[in-house]
């Protein structure tokens, strides 16, 4: 069964406050700046929370820092105290492994639509430090990709996963109140829980429009004239990245 995480530590609104106060503390360090990474600096940085950026394109690391998602994290700069990895899930663990080494006292979470084969891999090679280590997935995305489709509202009000059952509870609670900072409701899972789950909400319904759109690309002109708006729901997310979602369903094939 799922919970939602109650979020008692954050300040309420009060008639003297603009904006509820943040829990969340940086530096934050945001590891791959595509959408969500993106999406999430922005936001933190709206909030006045320190950002430092780390990608290994330089064209989107550009993107990022240039729409004002954060600075690009140099050598010496100061150690973040939460490390978000917004990487492809086939990498994910690999780079989660990296940052739980290089940054040794920080927490460190991704934000991958998989989870339990993520999970596993990091418990069997991160030793004492995977239990710095908390697997969330914000349910929030758009058919767009990349930097460019990034948005500081895109977790408001969306569900964020948090798989923290294996770590330490004070890390857990860190990135609970990051995602309740920017506006999500957090919700503890399993991580096999959360990968059954979220083939059937969100990776079959996208398999099955791509399949249908695929179907569409045979049909003549004049047939294509007569579609309505209910194809072109079915159809919109057709258009995501499909070299993430090839290793999103790889990820996560046994559920799908």
């Amino acid at each position: 069964m799922t919970a939602p995480i109650t979020s008692d530590s954050v300040s309420p609104v009060t008639e003297d406050s603009a904006a509820p106060s943040f829990s969340t503390r940086g530096p934050v360090l945001i590891v791959g700046t595509g959408l969500l990474g993106t999406s999430l600096a922005l936001a933190l940085v709206a909030a006045g929370v320190e950002v430092q950026l780390s990608d290994t394109s330089p064209t989107s690391l550009a993107l990022a820092r240039d729409m004002g998602a954060g600075r690009v994290r140099i050598d010496g700069d100061v150690e973040p105290r939460i490390v978000v990895v917004a990487t492809p899930p086939d990498v994910t663990a690999s780079v989660v492994l990296h940052e739980l080494e290089a940054h040794p006292g920080a927490v460190v979470t991704d934000v991958a639509s998989v989870k339990d084969r993520i999970a596993a891999e990091v418990r069997a090679h991160g030793g004492r430090a995977a239990r710095r280590y908390v697997g969330g997935h914000p349910m929030a995305g758009r058919e767009r990709s990349g930097a460019g489709a990034a948005d500081s509202d895109l977790f408001a009000g969306r569900p964020w996963v948090v798989v923290g059952r294996e770590a330490d509870p004070d890390a857990a609670l860190v990135v609970r109140n990051l995602a309740v900072d920017v506006g999500a409701t957090p919700v503890r899972m399993g991580a096999a829980e959360h990968d059954a789950a979220v083939a059937a909400v969100s990776h079959l319904p996208q398999l099955l429009s791509s399949l249908l759109a695929a179907r569409l690309e045979t049909l003549p002109e004049a047939a294509l004239a007569l579609a309505g708006q209910g194809l072109r729901d079915t159809t919109r997310i057709a258009a995501s990245d499909p070299r993430l979602w090839s290793a999103i369903v790889v990820g996560n094939a046994g559920p799908v």
